[in-house]
């Protein structure tokens, strides 16, 4: 299995009343590395996005012949993973890529405002917007154990928000964290099976939080913060989003501001939307320290 096999999990430990006491709220971030937050977002938007996703999923032969595409059935007997090479994938991902409403969920207000009271100034929040398709039966390909830092770099003070494209449960392959675990620094990286294709060594003994998600949770995690996805145990896919954010005056690497995946152009992925929309790159007009690397 790619997941670490967690002997002792906790429930994740509600943030919500510390975003009126900033202080508060940035000395649990220190603490734990991760601020969970139920019921942050609308739904509307989510499950708009949920729906555009799946209706791709049926288009390129995802979905379970003769079942509604908005249950997300999968297509019995198949997997499809992102990092095995699997042209399938790039097709399918491709498409996803293109959706506006999938890059305008990473503006999302509560989002940003939330993360203004965690930075303490205004939040730069990354380009490259992630989005995870977990199949079912797939155990040997869910996310392994990783901090995310390894893809970013740049600031050490970028935080992922991760949350579901509607409810997920444990069994759909919900995200697990191991709280405290980015104050360990930057960790051995080895190749895995799984979505990012990379992991990290955690102890099998160790306390990790997780949880049913329900639409509109959210996850932020620190950078350096060691996370897995659980495994998929369903007949359903797995629908999640990993959208990167970080002081807007801290240096930004260069590649934090393309497609993800940078299959595509930027000109590729706007082709069909209106030229003035906010979403278009709403970051060039900033004052940005990019840098290349590290």
């Amino acid at each position: 299995m790619a997941m670490t096999s967690m002997q002792s999990v906790e429930p994740f430990l509600d943030s919500t009343s510390l975003l009126t006491d900033p202080a508060s709220l940035r000395e649990r971030a220190r603490e734990l590395g991760y601020l969970f937050f139920p019921a942050l977002l609308d739904t509307t938007p989510i499950q708009s996005v949920r729906r555009q996703v799946l209706e791709i999923c049926a288009d390129h032969g995802w979905i379970e012949p003769g079942t509604d595409p908005s249950a997300g059935i999968a297509l019995a007997d198949d997997v499809v993973v992102e990092s095995t090479g699997d042209p399938r994938w790039k097709a399918f991902y491709d498409d996803a890529q293109k959706l506006r409403d999938f890059h305008a969920l990473a503006l999302n207000p509560a989002i940003v405002a939330a993360l203004e009271v965690l930075f303490g100034e205004s939040v730069l929040p990354h380009s490259r917007n992630i989005l995870r398709v977990i199949f079912p039966r797939s155990a040997t390909h869910s996310t392994p154990p990783h901090q995310d830092h390894f893809y970013i770099g740049g600031s050490r003070d970028t935080w992922t928000c991760w949350f579901p494209l509607g409810d997920c449960p444990v069994e759909l392959g919900s995200l697990a964290v191991v709280p405290g675990s980015h104050l360990t620094g930057f960790l051995d990286v080895h190749e895995a099976k799984g979505a990012g294709g990379r992991a990290v060594d955690v102890d099998e003994d160790g306390i990790w939080a997780g949880g049913d998600f329900t639409s509109g949770d959210v996850i932020f995690l620190h950078s350096l913060m060691i996370h897995q996805g659980r495994d998929n145990q369903t007949d359903r896919l797995r629908l999640s989003c990993d959208f990167r954010y970080q002081p807007r005056s801290h240096c930004v690497r260069a590649d934090s501001l393309v497609p993800h995946m940078n299959w595509l152009t930027w000109d590729e992925i706007y082709a069909g939307w209106p030229a003035d929309d906010p979403v278009r790159s709403y970051w060039q007009d900033w004052d940005l320290d990019v840098v290349k690397g590290a």
